[in-house]
């Protein structure tokens, strides 16, 4: 679709008037080019003056309403106090009051985030068409204003972090069976001692990683914060993480992961938050036991140790003796605590470990404290960076384990070869269940709706060598080509389904009625009046019509057509022919399919790719074929400069039909190559060949009509205009004399000849 069309689409009703005129600075720059002169200099302030209002109306509504939200945020949470300080006998009634408002709070928060990334994706579209169109650049300049109006740079953390509070303290207020876990108000996550996990304790933990699109991260959040508070890793810190990993120049580790070797084990170092303000790092190992089970053991050590550590010259003598210190420390456990001390260091010192890859992003995670039941991370901004010094690059001096260069999100201006952004964010969902206990409903309806996609097996450090070692890689990982696909997905057909069943019972009836859908989402029905929906409710999203918003992207979609036909109108006829005839079409996917009630779409899960035998074969039986034809047309070719003797027009054509030959045969080979590859790498395609085919089918309609042509017009050939004046004197002589008398010698010496 394009970007018109889905932005007047995704509007919120109540704020069209706030949005980018996108339309009308399309329209000012069309106007400027059909005029006599062309675009000018006066249009061009013009318009950098329209788009500069523009952001400034934008940033400043942003603003308006993000402290209109802090403001209702900060009612809500003095509501809840005053329920607390004065109890009476209407206390579930007066929270589930301040549960609408945090959910009317929510939704517009979400639409909020909405209106960020809509605008400003069509500033840089609209930015990029200008540079395009234009003479002018105006991508730089424009870089500045951006700055300074970072409307699009709001991650509405601390709102999300009092709405996830406010929610827990609500639903504790209603007796909501599903949030009244153990509790504390303390919600630092970070553990500074070591306690070995047991078998038990692992084999009930169940652990899910998708993929999230990055228009759908706002969501995502909003529909987990109603069941679960925002947990603070450590507070006065952001919410980074960043972790080194370790290898050695062959890659082993990464290799036995990509394989699923088992025992195949991670080896790294991680720490909370700006480097400069961290003293403590953790040392942690994830190994994988039999099936899908990894364990991860970590301890905490003090930054100025980690390179005495990693040498093997320090073995955390003081934090064993504070354990055997500790009365609730057993020899067991300090035992198992020294030899994984142990089996670390062996391991860097066995396999030659050194740092090789770090990755840093922002986390989000959701848990009830206390509580190891659902635990559901987030982890947004995700690069990976190299750190090793394999390629002759000094990235790290002799005796530093990490980087120096860069530290926080400085990632951005490394050059593509040293570092790589993930382009969606990662969700992670921890279950730890009883026997027999099932995973909670709302959890479900989150990992199987549009929203997520599946991604199993998917590995941070994994992705991040396939990644920024390509040529370094052994072999990549099944997850790889499918980064390119587009995740983002339309809601499932059972909501809209019952949204449509809701529409209806509420355009007879006349009765607004809440409807919680798969996000969470208060959808309001609301009177028709004169055939059109007007909005009420401010702040919560309304049941649209279906059908009518498909017309309007239709009647969308048709103007954009338009447009593009009056470009195609424009070109000669010759270069559109060309152009269709060398253009690859658009495979249509299959016709959207209406579920019955009670019964939702399969969802896609990305696994394993096994490459048949049958796909080489198949590879090897095209390039024969085109190997055939180039030996058939060049032999044709051969035969061409055998029999034509002193025929010019012979030795040219064959000449052409060698050329021919040689190409395609060349041609082939580097395609079969080329197919050779992609299959190796999984790649998805495209396997097919739209430039080939045609071009040789001109060039043997070319070669032949040339051949006939020359051939019924010889004086068209150099030469040949000599040849043409012996034959009309040889037609001007009177040999009847000469044979009458001669004949006889004359046969015997023609034969001679």
């Amino acid at each position: 679709m394009k970007f018109g069309s889905q932005l007047r689409v995704a509007l919120y009703g109540e704020w069209n008037e706030y949005y980018l005129d996108y339309d009308g600075l399309k329209k000012h720059l069309k106007r400027g080019e059909k005029k006599e002169g062309g675009y000018t200099e006066k249009d061009e302030s013009e318009f950098v003056e329209k788009l500069d209002k523009e952001l400034e109306k934008i940033y400043a509504f942003q603003n308006s309403k993000y402290e209109e939200i802090k403001g209702r945020v900060q009612h809500c949470e003095n509501s809840v106090a005053s329920i607390s300080n004065v109890p009476s006998m209407n206390v579930p009634d007066r929270y589930a009051e301040v549960e609408r408002e945090i959910n009317d709070i929510t939704e517009e928060l979400n639409e909020l985030a909405k209106y960020a990334r809509l605008n400003y994706t069509g500033i840089m579209k609209i930015i990029k068409k200008h540079d395009r169109r234009t003479s002018y650049n105006l991508r730089a300049m424009f870089s500045v204003r951006l700055n300074a109006c970072p409307f699009y740079k709001e991650t509405f953390e601390p709102i999300i972090v009092q709405l996830s509070r406010l929610y827990h303290i609500v639903h504790q207020g209603l007796g909501d069976q599903s949030d009244v876990r153990p509790s504390t108000p303390n919600f630092s996550a970070l553990s500074t001692s070591w306690k070995p996990s047991t078998s038990e304790e692992r084999a009930l933990i169940q652990t899910n990683k998708y993929w999230v699109h990055q228009d759908n991260i706002m969501e995502v959040k909003t529909s987990i914060l109603r069941h679960l508070p925002v947990l603070v890793y450590k507070p006065g810190t952001d919410s980074s993480i960043t972790s080194i990993y370790f290898d050695n120049e062959v890659l082993e580790l990464y290799q036995d992961k990509v394989d699923r070797k088992p025992g195949d084990q991670i080896i790294r170092l991680r720490w909370y938050g700006n480097k400069k303000n961290t003293k403590d790092i953790f040392v942690e190992r994830k190994i994988r036991e039999q099936g899908e089970d990894e364990v991860k053991e970590r301890f905490l050590i003090k930054e100025k140790h980690v390179n005495a550590f990693l040498k093997g010259e320090y073995a955390m003598e003081k934090a064993i003796n504070k354990m055997k210190e500790d009365p609730s420390k057993t020899d067991e456990d300090i035992q198992q605590f020294q030899k994984l001390i142990k089996d670390i260091q062996d391991i860097i010192k066995e396999k030659n470990l050194s740092p090789v890859l770090r990755t840093y992003y922002n986390r989000m995670a959701f848990q009830i404290p206390g509580d190891q039941h659902v635990r559901i991370s987030l982890d947004t901004d995700f690069y990976m960076v190299r750190e090793d010094n394999f390629d002759n690059t000094r990235r790290r001096g002799e005796d530093e384990w990490r980087r120096n260069d860069i530290d926080g999100d400085m990632f951005s201006k490394l050059p593509s070869t040293e570092c790589a952004k993930f382009p969606f964010a990662v969700l992670e969902v921890k279950l730890k269940l009883d026997e027999g206990e099932q995973e909670p409903a709302w959890v479900k309806e989150l990992v199987s709706s549009h929203l997520v996609e599946e991604a199993p097996q998917f590995s941070k450090y994994v992705h991040g060598v396939a990644t920024v070692f390509t040529s370094h890689a052994p072999s990549l990982p099944y997850w790889l080509p499918n980064i390119d696909k587009d995740i983002l997905k339309p809601p499932n057909a059972r909501q809209s389904q019952e949204e449509e069943e809701d529409y209806s019972e509420s355009s007879t009836s006349h009765v607004a009625r809440p409807k919680r859908t798969v996000s969470g989402k208060n959808v309001i029905n609301v009177e028709v009046v004169g055939g059109r929906r007007d909005r009420k409710n401010k702040g919560k999203a309304v049941d649209y019509n279906i059908e009518e918003a498909r017309g309007n992207e239709d009647a969308s979609l048709l103007e954009e057509e338009e447009e593009e036909e009056e470009d195609e109108q424009q070109r000669p006829m010759g270069v559109k022919t060309i152009r269709k005839m060398f253009q690859r079409k658009k495979r249509s996917g299959p016709e959207e399919v209406i579920l019955p009630p009670n019964i939702s779409k399969p969802h896609n899960i990305i696994t394993p790719v096994r490459v048949e035998p049958k796909v080489f074969f198949a590879n090897e039986r095209t390039f024969f074929h085109w190997m055939r034809f180039s030996v058939l047309l060049g032999s044709f070719s051969l035969a061409l400069f055998n029999t034509s003797g002193d025929d010019r027009v012979g030795y040219m054509c064959g000449f052409i039909y060698a050329i021919i030959s040689v190409a395609a045969l060349i041609y082939s080979l580097i395609k079969y190559n080329k197919r050779l590859t992609m299959i190796n790498n999984r790649e998805p395609g495209p396997y097919d060949d739209v430039l080939a085919p045609p071009l040789v089918c001109i060039s043997l309609v070319f070669a032949i009509g040339l051949n006939f042509y020359l051939k019924y017009n010889p004086t068209k050939v150099e030469g040949s205009e000599d040849l043409n004046n012996d034959i009309n004197t040889y037609n001007n002589v009177d040999t009847s004399s000469f044979y009458s008398e001669h004949s006889k010698p004359f046969v015997f010496n023609m034969q001679n000849v």
